[in-house]
């Protein structure tokens, strides 16, 4: 018996018995308030949000309650787009910061153009306004992706504008953020290199939302949707390439599996080839597509090349 094993042959056996995994708040839609629910499906509607009713009705109740949230999940969970989406609905600008540890005070803050100084003194005029200063003037979203990887020497600088909407700026002031103004930030918990410890006072000012990996189901769904609807055999591709990154998700030699992305960028490769192919160029699409999304398990002998060649195979065999 190859690695999948009986467990996973049967996951793939299965597959077209397979019962749509059943969403709490479609489970229980009387916990929500119908106006919720309507304003959770438009938003699904105009961003053409596959699935998470739960994501987006906890996101718009946290914004509705004026709330900072963390979504935390996993790289190519659709973190982003679900902010994205909610500023948009929300009619709200958005300051997007990418965590490193490059992220200064200043970078958050703002600061005082020396020349402009020189001109007109430490005056509104010579500050170089940052997305934190920018998001709370304008009533903006200040969207934080990978919160963990700022230094904690930066982190303090959110407190005084999360808690208490007021960033004091020497020699300029105070700002006042807007009523409108919220932060999303993003953490994914399996990082660990180069990752700072978010302190307990930041962590107790916002509210904490889970993002898993989708149902297969709605990741097949997401996948049509990047996908020309005339492509030929597209639910195959769609079907096949969600199971390929299923079964990188469950192998025990990888630490990490692939996203939703890696399924759309291999189907678009499939789709690219223009007409059915076989296995080989299934193969040389799938390395192409998840090589680098994947990570080995410490101290196996495997290659991540072998491994999906295995993967595929037996994916491959399994719908032809």
């Amino acid at each position: 018996m190859n690695f999948l094993g009986n467990e996973i042959f049967n996951y793939l056996s299965g597959m077209e018995d397979t019962e749509k995994e059943i969403n709490p708040v479609e489970a229980n839609t009387s916990i929500y308030s119908q106006d919720i629910a309507a304003e959770v499906k438009k938003i699904q509607d105009k961003y053409q949000i596959i699935g998470r009713q739960n994501e987006l009705t906890l996101l718009l109740l946290a914004f509705k309650a004026k709330k900072h949230v963390i979504l935390e999940g996993v790289v190519g969970t659709g973190k982003t787009y679900l902010a994205r989406a909610l500023a948009d609905y929300a009619n709200n600008q958005f300051f997007r910061v990418d965590g490193s540890e490059d992220v200064l005070s200043h970078t958050l803050t703002g600061y005082f153009d020396p020349p402009a100084v020189l001109n007109h003194g430490y005056t509104e005029e010579s500050f170089i306004f940052g997305p934190l200063a920018l998001a709370m003037r304008e009533g903006g979203c200040l969207f934080i992706n990978e919160l963990n990887r700022i230094p904690e020497s930066t982190q303090n600088v959110l407190l005084s504008a999360l808690d208490e909407h007021t960033l004091i700026i020497p020699k300029l002031g105070n700002i006042q953020a807007k009523d409108s103004f919220f932060t999303i930030a993003t953490q994914n918990p399996e990082a660990h290199v180069g990752v700072s410890a978010l302190g307990e006072a930041l962590k107790d000012r916002f509210v904490w939302i889970e993002v898993n990996y989708q149902s297969e189901e709605e990741e097949i769904e997401i996948v049509k949707l990047n996908l020309s609807p005339s492509t030929p055999h597209l639910n195959l591709i769609a079907n096949m390439s969600v199971k390929i990154i299923n079964l990188t998700r469950v192998h025990p030699d990888l630490r990490r599996g692939a996203s939703i992305r890696g399924a759309i960028d291999l189907a678009k490769l499939i789709e690219a080839y223009g007409k059915k192919p076989g296995l080989q160029f299934w193969k040389e699409a799938g390395i192409m597509a998840l090589y680098s999304k994947l990570e080995l398990m410490d101290g196996t002998e495997r290659n991540l090349k072998e491994i999906l060649e295995e993967v595929i195979e037996e994916v491959f065999h399994h719908f032809h």
